[in-house]
């Protein structure tokens, strides 16, 4: 709270919405996520239909609902019909999908028709993804669409959330010498505990990798090969954490993507940069190198 002249003035509270659009403006962030994921986060950032009256909602939806009945093929020109839907559409967006954007409701049929909501949608009788309207655009047509693309929207926030970059703590020459130091100190008891133990200890990803990069940089680092065995590995590692934290349609689309999928490129990268590591170690276990002849404290 701030007080100016005695009267109080509450913080702004920011909503969901005002974090896109701050996160729009981050160049990381748009280039993390692919073309249609960019445009269906920029839709994101529009005006929500929370923050339409009811009267600017129904006069955008009387066009928007024209174009794309005419885009899904559907034939009715009953006005009281597009009369009834128009209102019965406008409640259910105020009600149910209010953080929701027009740019949203339009993206949503864009990408039922090309496709790119295959893997949300409930599925028919014969296995396929059902986008038909059956001739009846109606509010549960509408919802069936408008769900699935809810499912895929929010697999792309979690996408651009994990890409906004991490705030740097400015440190001193002698705070980098330290930390440098002891990093150096954990790799080489890594390297000890797996000569004594058989098995690499613990090590964060960002460990692993560094671990990697300085016996690489000393000539001792084995190649890193990412094998179909481990593309597979992470990749029902990756079904089973979706289908664990409820993403079943995330789940099913990464299955028909398979290895080739980019969800899995990093994590398949990071299992082969292990192996190597492992390997590394075994070899200079083998050899009877000392670590602490390349790597100093």
């Amino acid at each position: 709270m701030e007080t100016t002249n005695n009267i109080t003035i509450a913080p702004v509270k920011r909503t969901a919405v005002m974090c896109r659009r701050d996160m729009a403006k981050i160049p990381a962030v748009m280039d993390a996520l692919e073309p249609v994921e960019r445009a269906v986060f920029i839709a994101s950032t529009a005006k929500t239909i929370a923050e339409h009256t009811g009267s600017e909602l129904a006069a955008e939806l009387t066009t928007t609902l024209k174009f794309i009945a005419r885009d899904i093929g559907y034939r009715d020109t009953d006005q009281a019909n597009t009369q009834y839907l128009v209102i019965r559409v406008a409640e259910i967006l105020k009600r149910y999908y209010r953080d929701m954007t027009l740019n949203d409701f339009r993206m949503a049929f864009e990408m039922c028709i090309t496709g790119e909501l295959d893997g949300y949608l409930p599925r028919g009788r014969d296995g396929q993804p059902d986008r038909n309207h059956y001739q009846q655009f109606n509010a549960e047509y509408i919802c069936k669409i408008l769900n699935a693309y809810r499912s895929r929207r929010g697999g792309v926030m979690r996408k651009a959330i994990l890409a906004i970059p991490k705030k740097e703590i400015p440190t001193t020459l002698e705070q980098r010498e330290y930390y440098e130091r002891e990093c150096r100190k954990d790799y080489i008891n890594a390297f000890y505990y797996y000569k004594y133990h058989g098995r690499l200890p613990y090590l964060s990803p960002i460990g692993e990798m560094l671990c990697y990069q300085m016996l690489s940089d000393a000539g001792l680092a084995d190649e890193i090969v990412v094998t179909l065995a481990e593309q597979r590995i992470i990749l029902q590692r990756t079904i089973n954490a979706f289908i664990g934290k409820g993403y079943i349609a995330d789940a099913e689309s990464l299955r028909k993507e398979g290895v080739a999928s980019k969800e899995i490129k990093h994590d398949s990268f990071a299992l082969a940069r292990r192996k190597a590591l492992e390997r590394t170690f075994a070899w200079m276990v083998e050899q009877e190198i000392q670590i602490t002849d390349y790597v100093k404290v």
